[in-house]
């Protein structure tokens, strides 16, 4: 009777670590198809972000490509999408550190913030409006005045540059 518990624990266990080799397998192949001819880059980066972020590196690859589908729809690609991407990566564990969340949760509200929710990233201290967006868009350029609604692709921008500014107290909080 032990040795079949035994050899149920064992196949179990080979079956966990099965499927989770196929679950990173798919989240690398899913960055290789976002990030293009510089997903080693990022592949790269999330082998270390378990100590560096507290992250797997499924978990980060899966943060990183889903900031690299709103930066794809901003018009970004090459390293200025590996930045944005791993930088709202980064900028998750940090925010989660400092306020006692999960970095999926802070992961969620990013995420939330650049489809134009702002409800979730006040938990964090973070306020968007629309007004703050147009400032935004307008201090980088991407709009000439802010009497004209943005574009989503200039929202994305716009919130990024608000985030980063509001967060300033959170960031490097996880190190």
């Amino acid at each position: 009777d032990l040795a079949k518990q035994g050899l149920d624990y064992v196949s179990k266990s080979v079956r966990s670590f099965v499927n989770d080799a196929s679950d990173l397998n798919e989240t690398v192949s899913k960055t290789q198809v976002l990030f293009g001819e510089t997903s080693k880059r990022v592949t790269e980066w999330a082998k270390t972000t378990d100590l560096a972020l507290g992250q797997t590196e499924q978990q980060a690859l899966d943060a990183a490509s889903t900031f690299a589908t709103f930066g794809k729809s901003a018009g970004l690609s090459g390293n200025r999408l590996d930045d944005f991407a791993i930088g709202f990566t980064k900028l998750a564990s940090d925010m989660a550190s400092f306020s006692n969340t999960s970095p999926q949760d802070a992961i969620d509200a990013i995420g939330a913030a650049l489809r134009g929710e702002s409800e979730p990233i006040r938990k964090y201290g973070v306020l968007l409006d629309d007004a703050t967006l147009r400032q935004k868009a307008l201090e980088l350029g991407i709009v000439s005045t802010t009497k004209h609604a943005l574009t989503p692709q200039q929202k994305v921008l716009a919130a990024q540059k608000a985030i980063y500014e509001q967060t300033t107290a959170a960031q490097g909080d996880f190190a």
